[in-house]
């Protein structure tokens, strides 16, 4: 028989007592032998083992132990500590990813996961350990690493092999979406369709596309992409903007032609259609844009 062989026969005739800290403290010990219990609780015997594994005191160390405190440990002693572990069930695993998804609906088919026991504690799949691109098709399997957390902070690690999905809305084109031209409301409608649910290509609500402007054609029928679509002009090229010229405290305020297309925060050309001067202003919001100048005489640059 085998060293190893032993030991495992040993430790099966032999409860352990389980741990719950980095640490065994003599309120541990006194659990697996109650001779110990005159030591004081808070005595540090020696590290935890590793998740898995056990530690066993011998007689040599527990006699050590005992003789500072007068006690006297019988020959045969033993003491044996572990964690307590738990095996990882397809329901747990679903139930921690639908919980990182904020999916409670979304459907988990598990394909291979973690076998060996976790310790005791919370299962956890954050989005952060899925190896996937965001836009995964449904069908395709992924791999999603997680880990239990034990001892409040510390992690084993877990995995699982799964297909995820969930019944989610989409945009689409109910006719044909012109480049460069705005979104209307009858343009696109709302679905539901079954996909991966972090996918964050696809524009989930109206208020994602109406008014905004495609890039490049849509076809209809066709899903709304959010990577389509850009935001609307705040300003159109020949639009009035109402503009707020600022030189410390003085301000000026007056009507100007745009002679370009932007959008909030762009700076753009106007020009002031009664002396004919062009110059430049950040767009602040629809129709209006501000420009700041050195001096109050440098007011006269814009009128």
């Amino acid at each position: 028989m085998t060293p190893w062989l032993f030991l495992m026969i040993m430790l099966s005739h032999r409860s352990c007592e389980f741990v719950s800290g980095e640490q065994i403290f003599g309120a541990d010990l006194s659990r697996a032998l109650p001779i110990f219990a005159a030591m004081p609780r808070d005595m540090v015997i020696g590290y935890s083992p590793a998740p898995g594994a056990h530690r066993i005191l011998q007689f040599a160390e527990l006699k050590r132990i005992g003789a500072q405190y007068g006690i006297s440990v019988p020959a045969d002693s033993q003491a044996c500590f572990q964690w307590k572990m738990q095996s990882i069930t397809e329901d747990a695993v679903r139930s921690a990813i639908r919980e990182s998804l904020k999916a409670p609906e979304a459907r988990v088919e598990i394909l291979a996961m973690s076998k060996e026991p976790a310790p005791d504690g919370k299962l956890s799949f954050p989005q952060t350990g899925l190896s996937a691109a965001p836009n995964t098709d449904p069908s395709t399997p992924v791999t999603w690493r997680g880990y239990a957390i034990y001892d409040s902070t510390r992690r084993f690690s877990v995995w699982a092999r799964v297909r995820v999905s969930a019944t989610m809305p989409r945009v689409i084109a109910a006719e044909p979406l012109a480049a460069g031209k705005p979104v209307g409301k009858d343009q696109v409608r709302l679905e539901t369709c079954d996909d991966f649910p972090m996918r964050n290509d696809t524009a989930r609500s109206l208020g994602e596309v109406i008014g905004r402007i495609p890039r490049r054609p849509v076809r209809a029928g066709l899903p709304v992409l959010r990577s389509d679509l850009t935001e609307a002009f705040q300003v159109e090229r020949g639009d009035t903007v109402e503009v707020r010229a600022v030189a410390g405290a003085a301000e000026l305020e007056l009507e100007a032609l745009a002679e370009a297309s932007g959008r909030q925060g762009d700076v753009i050309s106007l020009r002031n259609p009664r002396s004919g001067k062009l110059f430049r202003a950040r767009i602040e919001g629809k129709g209006r844009a501000i420009v700041m100048v050195g001096a109050a005489g440098l007011l006269a640059r814009v009128q």
